[in-house]
């Protein structure tokens, strides 16, 4: 697939932001992410009528440029040594693009493979092309048209102002507001708060901790593995359910996938698997006392970690009801500490210091088995219409960490898409998981 650049612009706010709010100081929280891009992308089923796919381009510029005032910080720039950003309206990088016409690409089957190959060229950033200039826009928006009249909005956002609920939040008031159009707030009821940084202050960019992206940063293969209803259903019914607990689709599906990748570990360890930590990501919002704002934006996620730490040959491996149970029991501990964080912020800066030396110390050891799980199934995804229809297909761009696996809802709403980093020697392995061969597609 070969793609053509036709234009590149920088799409400002429509209003010119608040002279108070010109300095947006990021909390502790953004302090601890390292540098790297959120991506994802969304596919439209073809529109047929060449003039409305103009119009279309020109609305989603324009229904952009609205709702930019309420996220205002998106079209600002970072800047590394004060740990703030500078949002004087720079603007979010806007690009129109196409599939050359001698290119024969077929849009429905790229929707239905998802290559990891294919999906990058849709992205007009990579993971890591963040922060390199005081001029880099934070968020990155590539529409792609393809010869069928498909098309494919790709998003890039910095982590280190966003996580993937506030990206959630954004997208639905992008959507609404192209369907709203030309009435400029019309009915958008969303009203982003940028108030973490308040109760959460940074401590300046030397306090967090000194994450650098390494020279030659691992490359892993990103690949989909999707489980029905029916898959789901099916690994339920063979687990013995404590009482008072439900085991819902993403933690079994998790536990399916930890069981994969621990196999994967055995086999490139002479059959004995290595101690293993497992980090969760839990959103915090609406679990504090008193609950945050509903749409709160920035970085507000613990991490759940459970640790395996003893050896276990083949004929002792963990299974799905363990893992299922543990991991669950770690979440549960989390969202229960959520509820003192806003009177005991000094306690919670220690808590992520401490979990996040804990994730780099065993990753960078070499002697755990470390993987990351992170659950976007409640963000809506699917939900995105910009006026032409649901979603056809939403891809996610790679990170570059392996086991990294990030879930999102499947287009009927009933399942879930894992979206697995691995190294390109253990796709063979993984893919023999007994568990995998059975229930994922």
């Amino acid at each position: 697939m070969k793609i053509k650049i036709v234009s590149r612009k920088l799409i400002k706010p429509s209003t010119p932001t608040p002279q108070n709010l010109n300095k947006y100081k990021i909390s502790f929280l953004d302090e601890h992410l390292p540098p790297v891009n959120t991506r994802t992308i969304f596919f439209y089923d073809p529109i047929l009528s060449n003039n409305r796919k103009q119009q279309n381009m020109l609305q989603l510029a324009e229904s952009l440029s609205e709702i930019l005032p309420k996220f205002y910080p998106l079209a600002g720039r970072y800047i590394k040594n004060d740990g703030l950003v500078d949002c004087s309206d720079q603007g979010v990088e806007f690009v129109e693009a196409q599939v050359v016409d001698d290119d024969d690409v077929d849009f429905n089957d790229l929707v239905s493979k998802m290559e990891m190959e294919e999906l990058n060229m849709l992205l007009s950033r990579t993971p890591h092309q963040v922060d390199e200039l005081p001029t880099d826009p934070l968020m990155y928006i590539q529409v792609t048209e393809f010869k069928c009249g498909g098309l494919a909005i790709g998003v890039s956002v910095s982590h280190r102002i966003f996580d993937g609920y506030s990206f959630g939040i954004f997208m639905d008031a992008w959507s609404t507001a192209n369907n709203n159009h030309p009435n400029p707030g019309g009915e958008i009821k969303i009203c982003p708060s940028f108030d973490l940084a308040t109760l959460f202050p940074g401590y300046g960019p030397s306090s967090g901790p000194s994450v650098t992206i390494p020279s030659h940063p691992p490359s892993p293969i990103l690949k989909r593995f999707t489980f029905n209803k029916d898959a789901i259903t099916s690994v339920r019914s063979k687990l013995i359910q404590r009482p008072n607990s439900y085991y819902s689709r993403v933690r079994v599906v998790c536990a399916v996938i930890a069981k994969a990748i621990m196999g994967v570990d055995r086999a490139r360890h002479g059959g004995k698997s290595r101690p293993c930590l497992i980090g969760q990501a839990v959103n915090m919002r609406e679990r504090t006392n008193p609950p945050m704002h509903k749409c709160s934006c920035g970085n507000f996620v613990l991490t759940s970690l459970t640790q395996f730490s003893e050896t276990r040959d083949h004929e002792n491996v963990i299974g799905v009801q363990e893992l299922v149970d543990n991991m669950g029991d770690s979440v549960r501990k989390t969202v229960a500490s959520c509820a003192e964080i806003l009177s005991q912020s000094a306690n919670l800066h220690s808590t992520i210091t401490e979990t996040f030396a804990n994730i780099r110390g065993k990753r960078s050891s070499g002697e755990v088995n470390v993987m990351f799980f992170t659950d976007w199934s409640k963000f809506g995804l699917y939900d995105v219409d910009f006026g032409w229809g649901k979603p056809v297909g939403v891809g996610i761009g790679a990170v570059l960490a392996m086991n990294v696996v990030r879930l999102v809802n499947n287009k009927e709403g009933d399942g879930i898409e894992a979206w697995v980093h691995l190294n390109s020697n253990d796709i063979a392995y993984f893919e023999q998981d007994q568990d995998i061969e059975l229930l994922a597609t």
